[in-house]
This record gives structure tokens, C-alpha cells and sequence, in this order.
């Protein structure tokens, strides 16, 4: 699933993407070094762009291009719904975690079981596979520095 943007004012921008990567709908995308693209997070991108609201395939047309995608730029204001890695629990609310590992095209989860990076902090607890999450690269929101 993702992150499936549920509260808060979900502005868009729209920033171009790496060429020739693909990316999963909903997935957290972050800059590709000094290059300026966007793609999809690494375990490790604690700065998040925005939150992909197109998928690419390597089958898309602009697959090989850097052509603009429209992101959701989170704010201290918007809460996502996430699937997570591992099994959640209301006592993961008001915890920090790391993004799920990366695969290309393949949508990333929170792994509620990874405290290293700290790209998340889990505000509702929906199910043992889903949470609500705020990302803590909104600088208002951020409680740890990165």
C-alpha cells in the first residue's frame, strides 16, 4: 500500500525524477544526490521530498526521462496511513522508525522494527500491519535532529 496521504493539506509540487528508476505510487521519494532528481528513499534519507503520486514502470512513457512527477510535500500537519514491516502495536505510538528497505518500483513500508534513521514517528495505530505516521523531515514536526 504505501503511504496513503489521510489528514492534513496535502500541497503538491511537482519535481523531476531520476531517469531511467522506477517508482511506486505513494512511495517517499528523496533527492538522488547532488543531482537534483527525485526517487524513491533509501533506508538512510532522513530529508523527504514529498510522497510520489504517479507510478513508474520501466513500461512508461517517460520511464527514461526526467520529466516532472507530482509529489505531497508533508508538513507537520499531514498524517499518512502505512503498512509496516514486522507487526505494530499501540505502543509503537509516539515512537520513532526507519523506512522499510528500498526496491526500485516496489512501495516501502515503516519497519517497526528499525530505530537507526528515524524518518517517521508513528501517531495512531490502526492494525498489527498499519499505522498512521508523520515524517520528521517536516520541520516543524521534527523531534530528533537530522
Amino acid at each position: 500500500m504505501a503511504f496513503i496521504h489521510v489528514k492534513g493539506p496535502a500541497k503538491t509540487e511537482a519535481f523531476k525524477k531520476t531517469a531511467s528508476v522506477a517508482i511506486a505510487a505513494a512511495s517517499p521519494l528523496s533527492f538522488d544526490g547532488s543531482a537534483g532528481y527525485v526517487r524513491q528513499s533509501a533506508v538512510a534519507s532522513v530529508r523527504i521530498a514529498g510522497v510520489s503520486l504517479k507510478k513508474i514502470t520501466s513500461s512508461s512513457d517517460d520511464y527514461a526521462s526526467n520529466t516532472m512527477i507530482e509529489v505531497i510535500i508533508p508538513s507537520s500537519d499531514d498524517v499518512f496511513e502505512a503498512d509496516v514491516t514486522g507487526t505494530a502495536t499501540q505502543a509503537n505510538v509516539g515512537e520513532q522508525y526507519d523506512l522499510s528497505a528500498l526496491t526500485d518500483g516496489t512501495a516501502q513500508n515503516v519497519d517497526v522494527g528499525a530505530t537507526t534513521y528515524k524518518v517517521v514517528t508513528v501517531v495512531g495505530f490502526i492494525s498489527s500491519s498499519k499505522v498512521l505516521v508523520k515524517f520528521n523531515g517536516a520541520y516543524e514536526y521534527a523531534n530528533k535532529a537530522n
